[in-house]
């Protein structure tokens, strides 16, 4: 059939299409034997370059009639094994007859070819086919039957009993109905015949022995049986059914869960190991996963889980996998002895690599069962390739806003650091080619501009220094107790020249303390928030240094200066490092570093740095240290 559909579709230059149709009264696929041919032949057809399609119907016929009926004028061409259609009266039609005079009747121009032939299967098939335990299972529920009949005689008096009978024949009709329910209808209809039986020898006078020489004991015969054959039927079929809707929703399940649980992934190994453990907990199978190797792309290897071993013909279907791009092992015509099943990952790119399913037994081999590892291959490949494709997107975004905050650092920087140089140059220059016509008073304010901007240059290079520092996790804190009037001391003696317009008040605590910090480091920060006090206000303005503590809280330091305080939109942004690095020439120099670098160092020291606008102008900056105790006492408070 397959081979005839590949020439005619060359011939005619059409495609064409292998339908798999599975109806919802057939027996269950475990029983029939044909799931893991139809499952070869299905595969077989998507290497020879046709499409697959499996679908659900009542009957062959219902399904050709709705292909025809959805795509009129589009099927040129259908071609129906030899299966026969039975109609009442001893009418006989094929299939294929049957088709040909449904389009007739629409008036639909196809050409509809029966292809005769059976598939002869080989003992180990015929074998693998049928599960020979199921028949053991039925006899044993047919035997609890008997023994409730047993009981029933045993605590029963002989006149009840012989009322009673007909309930022996509903314990065997449960047995019945359990066996074709929970097996299938070949075992169901063997515990008919063996319930029958059973009543008939056991419990039906004369006991002992099977008799049927009495109408009475046929019509018994045909009543029952009749009425079990029905139980079994109908009960298998309503077993069919509920298995091929599990089935559906189990693949429904299995493919809407594969996106949602790789979705807050980082990684292509952390998404191997949650699609590995899904797919293994919810099919119960073994799965692995198969990459190309960084070293050599054109190899294959096993990525997750690491511990799968496989055989040389397991090994070998998964070369040809990855070397052809066509499922090999398990169900497929390719390496038919492998316990794998694999199948390539193909996305738009490419093969990203094979997928590899183990099932525990071959009864798990349906059709729908490859079609789902079909489907699930290319959405992990897509998957896979979605998160290469963020990884590399996100690596080249980094890289790009690192260049560019980069280059405006070093704008930034390049031209804060230009500016002090050239004053500190041109004072120099004209103190010493003009020495001897310059007054003293002339020369001081040459100096101290000198002075001062190489002050300032200071600050900009430790600031830039610091910050690196931080980033890279080299600053190694020496916390130890303090006075918190040291570091203050030492700010105010570097800063002393900076101060020199503005008056500085400082409120120190009264009662001796003692601060658990790192006083250097507390110092660079206070010098920091100073500093831009001088730099943001006006000469003669006052900067406050207040130092106070609360004992549920902690240690404060707070610096507050009268100027015009901060814009609001401004304060949330206020301690990022690259907040003023597009600001223009016009503002006041600095690179933007110094308050990045003290919440750094605070939160670093497990405390913390806030920023407030004065109800009465100026702005004030508060650091909170969460320990300090008395100076002398063992007693700490945070």
């Amino acid at each position: 059939m397959l081979r005839i559909a590949r020439n005619r579709a060359l011939q005619m230059g059409g495609r064409w299409r292998i339908v798999f149709v599975e109806t919802l009264t057939q027996a269950a696929p475990a029983n029939n034997g044909t799931q893991e041919r139809m499952l070869r032949l299905l595969t077989l057809a998507a290497q020879m370059g046709g499409e697959t399609m499996h679908i659900t119907a009542t009957n062959a016929e219902s399904a050709a009639a709705k292909m025809l009926e959805e795509e009129k004028n589009q099927i040129a061409l259908l071609i129906v094994s030899g299966m026969e259609y039975h109609r009442i009266f001893r009418i006989r039609r094929t299939v294929s007859e049957t088709i040909a005079g449904y389009a007739y009747k629409k008036r639909i121009p196809v050409e509809v070819l029966q292809v005769s032939g059976q598939y002869r299967y080989s003992l180990l098939e015929r074998f693998r086919m049928f599960h020979f335990r199921h028949i053991l299972y039925a006899l044993c529920s047919v035997g609890v039957a008997y023994l409730g009949a047993l009981a029933l005689r045993y605590f029963l008096s002989p006149a009840l009993f012989r009322i009673n009978t007909q309930n022996i024949g509903l314990l065997f009709m449960i047995a019945c109905a359990f066996s074709a329910g929970r097996f299938g209808l070949i075992p169901g209809l063997v515990a008919s015949v063996t319930s029958f039986f059973a009543i008939n020898y056991f419990f039906t006078a004369p006991y002992y022995q099977n008799s049927f020489t009495s109408v009475t004991d046929l019509l018994n015969m045909g009543i029952f049986l009749s009425a079990a054959f029905l139980i079994s039927f109908f009960t298998s079929q309503t077993r069919n059914v509920a298995e091929k809707s599990a089935r559906r929703e189990l693949s429904m399940q299995v493919l809407f869960n594969l996106y949602r649980i790789t979705s807050g992934v980082a990684s292509r190994q952390q998404a191997l190991e949650k699609l590995c453990d899904h797919l293994a907990r919810t099919l119960k199978i073994e799965v692995a996963f198969f990459l190309p190797p960084a070293i050599n792309p054109e190899g294959i290897e096993l990525t997750y889980p690491h511990d799968i071993i496989l055989r040389d013909a397991d090994v070998k279907a998964l070369e040809l996998c990855w070397k052809e791009m066509k499922i090999t092992g398990l169900g497929s015509p390719s390496f038919r002895d492998s316990a794998w099943r694999f199948n390539p990952m193909l996305a738009q790119s490419g093969t990203i690599g094979v997928i590899g399913v183990k099932p525990n037994n071959r009864s798990q081999i349906y059709v729908w069962f490859g079609e789902m590892l079909m489907t699930i291959a290319d959405q992990m490949a897509t998957i896979i390739e979605n998160i290469e494709l963020a990884r590399t997107m996100e690596t080249t975004r980094i890289s790009e806003e690192r260049e560019k905050l980069r280059s405006m650092l070093l704008s930034s920087v390049s031209h804060d650091l230009k500016t002090p140089l050239a004053s500190i140059i041109g004072a120099l220059n004209i103190y010493h080619s003009r020495r001897n016509q310059l007054d003293d008073k002339k020369r001081t304010a040459l100096i101290e501009t000198a002075l001062g901007e190489a002050e300032r240059l200071d600050s900009f290079i430790t600031n830039i220094l610091d910050m690196t520092r931080l980033e890279s996790k080299k600053i190694h804190f020496k916390q130890n107790w303090y006075d918190p009037r040291t570091p203050v001391d030492e700010v105010l003696k570097r800063l002393e020249y900076r101060l020199r317009n503005h008056k500085i008040v400082l409120h120190a605590y009264e009662e001796k303390t003692e601060v658990y910090m790192d006083s250097m480091m507390t110092g660079q920060v206070l010098q920091n928030i100073v500093d831009n006090a001088c730099k943001y206000t006006s000469s003669g303005t006052t900067i406050e240094l207040r130092m106070m503590t609360d004992k549920d809280k902690g240690f404060y330091y707070e610096v507050r200066d009268h100027g015009g305080g901060i814009p609001p939109e401004k304060m949330e942004r206020i301690f990022d490092k690259y907040a003023r690095l597009q600001m223009r020439d016009s503002q006041i120099a600095g690179t933007g570093l110094g308050l990045a670098i003290c919440k750094s160092v605070i939160e670093a020291q497990g405390g913390s740095i806030k920023v407030a606008n004065h109800p009465e102008g100026g702005a004030i900056f508060t650091l909170h240290i969460p320990q300090w105790r008395v100076a002398g006492s063992a007693k700490k408070y945070a």
